[in-house]
C-alpha cells in the first residue's frame, strides 16, 4: 500500500514537470534535476525530480508533517557570502527578477535536505527554484554528472549573485560561475 500510494505521488510529480522550459543560455540544454531527500528526519532517502517548490509538494504529500518535522534543522538564517576569487559573477544579462521573490527562493533551497545530482554536460541546466516570476537555475558544464553536498550550494551561489548584483532596487539578475565548472544564474522567468 505505501508503495502504491509513493508511486502515483511520484508520478503525479513527474507529469508535473514534463512541460517545455527554454534554457537560460542560448545553446544549453535543460536538466530535468533529481533531488535525494529525505521525508522523515533519519528516515530513508528517496529520488524525487522538479524545482524546489515542487519537490516541497512532493514531500507534503508524502508526508504532511514534513514541515514541522523538518523546522527544528532547518535555521532561518541569511547567510552573508562574498564570491571566492576563484568565482566570476556577471550581472543583468538576462530578464530580471524581483530580489524578494529571488530570497524566498533562496530560503526554500536552504529548507531540503539531501544532495542535487545534475546530469552530464557541458552546457547542461536545471531549474531549481522558480517561482512568483523568479528562478534559479544550476547548470552544468562537466562531461560528468555533478553531485552537489547539498542545496545549500546552489543556495550560496544564488546568495552571492544577490549580493553582487543587486544594487537596491526592486530587480537583478546575475550568473556565478564556479572554477569547477559549474554555475547559478538568477533570472527573471515565468513560472
Amino acid at each position: 500500500m505505501k508503495f502504491t500510494y509513493f508511486a502515483s505521488i511520484l508520478t503525479a510529480g513527474l507529469a508535473s514537470v514534463a512541460y517545455a522550459v527554454e534554457a537560460p543560455i542560448p545553446g544549453y540544454g535543460v536538466e530535468d534535476l533529481s533531488w535525494e531527500v529525505q521525508t522523515t528526519p533519519g528516515g530513508p532517502k528517496v529520488i524525487l525530480n522538479g524545482t524546489v517548490q515542487e519537490v516541497h509538494e512532493q514531500l507534503l504529500a508524502i508526508n504532511p508533517n514534513y514541515e514541522q518535522e523538518f523546522a527544528a534543522l532547518n535555521a532561518d538564517k541569511k547567510r552573508e557570502l562574498t564570491f571566492e576569487k576563484r568565482d566570476t559573477v556577471t550581472c543583468y544579462q538576462y530578464p530580471q527578477a524581483n530580489h524578494i521573490d529571488v530570497e524566498k527562493g533562496i530560503k526554500y533551497l536552504r529548507g531540503v535536505p539531501g544532495q542535487p545530482t545534475n546530469g552530464p554536460g557541458p552546457n547542461n541546466c536545471g531549474r531549481v527554484s522558480c517561482g512568483y516570476n523568479a528562478g534559479i537555475w544550476w547548470c552544468n558544464d562537466n562531461t560528468f554528472s555533478k553531485t552537489l553536498p547539498s542545496f545549500n550550494n546552489i543556495a550560496d551561489g544564488a546568495q552571492v549573485v544577490e549580493n553582487h548584483c543587486w544594487r537596491g532596487g526592486n530587480f537583478f539578475s546575475g550568473k556565478c560561475d564556479h572554477a569547477d565548472h559549474w554555475s547559478v544564474i538568477v533570472k527573471g522567468e515565468r513560472c
